[in-house]
């Protein structure tokens, strides 16, 4: 997925309003390690790990999308400078 793409999904969970906060869940490379928490990514916003994908596909994460959409806009308009 793109920036954008993910921004979009962000939106669309932000928009649906759940209480206490939308949240989005990625797939991400790697596996559970010692903790529940995972990084988006370097500085990014901490998800808490829902599933271990067995499969090879990584590990599944559940993000506050409020969080990562701000994240990933600075991050646009940085890349866009």
């Amino acid at each position: 997925m793109t920036l954008e793409e993910i921004i979009k999904q962000c939106d669309e969970q932000i928009a649906i309003g759940y209480s206490p906060a939308p949240s989005i869940t990625l797939i991400m490379p790697g596996k559970w390690g010692k903790t529940n928490k995972r990084r988006l990514c370097k500085g990014g916003p901490i998800g808490k790990i829902v599933n271990d994908n067995f499969d090879g596909r990584g590990i599944t994460v559940l993000f506050d999308a409020l969080e990562v959409k701000e994240f990933l806009s600075n991050q646009s308009l940085q890349r866009s400078a």
